[in-house]
């Protein structure tokens, strides 16, 4: 009878630390995917029945991880389609996780003086840590294994140093059980060691994950100003198109003005008609409707703060790209074009004095051109501007001290890598360059 149960709880134990691997790697919970797991069961136990009538029992234990651990990392590994090193380290810990039950069970051997003790106590350990497992830490450590390598390394480290220390010191040696004070001490100190280095690492990865989502934060908030700012533009140009609309009346009053010889009346209702279509009447750089858009607003832009702008704009109507994108990259990249070159003229040596827009010398100082162009299958984009002041460049990148700024040149990097293109900054003779080269999917 006793050794009934023994065996009926190695078949729970192995069922326990094939389920907890598979949990702890992450897989999809089919049907087709439970039935391969119990066929994983059934091979490994077939595989230890095999090895433990041909070699016996101690070297079927020396054996054991080539017959048991290794057919589970290539299960999961081949047939989950999981990374090797989740793989392993989802193994390892599923070992380390059957050393709670295995304590239950010496409890209830000490505490209760029968044959079936150890059994009962190991068995109803299996269920409860299943159990506990499966609904509240399974999810959390695949997380954890897979949110970068260094975690994934890092949790792994501690199984792996339980692994190799349990073998060498139980199955591969009786050190363990002779009471060397040095096997005792061991494993405590690798554990305060381990919880030491594991607090400065995860308090590294959590200051990492807050500024990712920072900047998540900031590029959601970029990507609604692009909104926002093409339904402004289209607004603007759907009250044109009503201007448009309304000429004729416009005309008629002028006509019943002139007719009646009322003409200073005429030409201050001409004046003021030009006034009102000239300041939202966006100017025609180019066929494409969003581009032109965005361009004429900063158009006005550069122009309130005295900024010469110079566009060469050659673009088709349709391009293929969302006007969010095409917002998102023309307005940081003219946005900020803008403001260093007001900025930097500001700053200049003659900042004393009282800025002229009207003036050769600070128009020079104030110049901003853009030129974008299809070639080639190719989005092409240059804009360039002028800057006094030191420009610090961090891999490739321009650098800001300012607080809630740089998120402008990070959305431009985002939305270059998202389509395989070429970007670079540039500062050199007092000119800024960005070149931006997107291939049309």
């Amino acid at each position: 009878m006793v050794q009934l149960l023994e065996t009926m709880n190695y078949t729970l134990l192995l069922i326990y630390g094939s389920i907890i691997s598979v949990n702890f790697a992450g897989y999809e919970k089919t049907a087709k995917n439970r039935k391969a797991i119990a066929l994983l069961v059934i091979l490994i136990l077939s595989l230890q029945l095999t090895f433990y009538f041909l070699v016996g029992l101690l070297a079927t234990a020396r054996l054991y991880p080539l017959i048991t651990h290794l057919p589970s990392v290539v299960f999961i590994e081949r047939y989950l389609k999981r990374p090797r090193s989740i793989a392993i380290v989802s193994v390892l810990t599923a070992y380390l996780c059957c050393q709670p039950p295995n304590w239950l069970g010496v409890a209830m051997s000490y505490s209760w003086e029968s044959p079936f003790a150890f059994i009962i106590g190991d068995s109803l350990g299996i269920l409860i840590m299943l159990y506990l497992i499966k609904r509240y830490v399974a999810s959390p450590v695949n997380q954890v294994m897979s949110y970068s390598l260094r975690s994934l390394y890092l949790f792994g480290s501690f199984p792996l140093i339980y692994y190799i220390f349990d073998y060498s010191t139980t199955i591969y040696t009786e050190f363990l059980y002779s009471g060397a004070k040095v096997v005792v001490e061991f494993f405590p100190s690798v554990l305060s060691m381990f919880y030491i280095v594991f607090i400065i690492v995860y308090s590294n990865e959590m200051q990492k994950r807050s500024k990712l989502e920072l900047d998540n934060t900031m590029m959601v908030a970029q990507s609604e100003r692009a909104k926002n700012e093409i339904y402004a533009l289209q607004q603007v140009q759907n009250q044109t198109a009503v201007y448009r609309h309304d000429m004729r009346h416009h005309l008629s009053l002028l006509y019943r003005l002139m007719e009646s010889g009322e003409m200073k009346d005429a030409m201050e209702y001409i004046r003021q008609t030009q006034v009102d279509i000239d300041s939202i009447v966006p100017v025609r750089y180019c066929e494409n409707n969003a581009v032109n858009l965005i361009i004429s607003a900063f158009a006005a832009k550069a122009n309130q703060r005295g900024v010469t702008l110079d566009v060469d704009a050659v673009l088709p109507d349709a391009l293929p790209f969302p006007d969010t994108e095409l917002c998102t990259l023309l307005s940081n990249s003219m946005e900020n074009a803008i403001d260093a070159a007001a900025k930097d003229a500001d700053s200049g040596p003659d900042s004393d004095l009282d800025p002229d827009p009207a003036s050769g010398q600070d128009a020079e100082r104030r110049t901003v051109k853009l030129n974008c162009s299809i070639h080639k299958g190719n989005l092409l984009l240059l804009i360039e501007n002028t800057y006094h002041s030191m420009v610090e460049m961090k891999d490739g990148l321009p650098q800001t001290n300012e607080e809630g700024h740089g998120y402008g040149t990070k959305s431009i990097v985002i939305i270059v890598k998202k389509y395989s293109g070429y970007y670079s900054f540039e500062a050199e003779d007092d000119l800024f360059r960005l070149k931006v080269v997107l291939p049309m999917p």
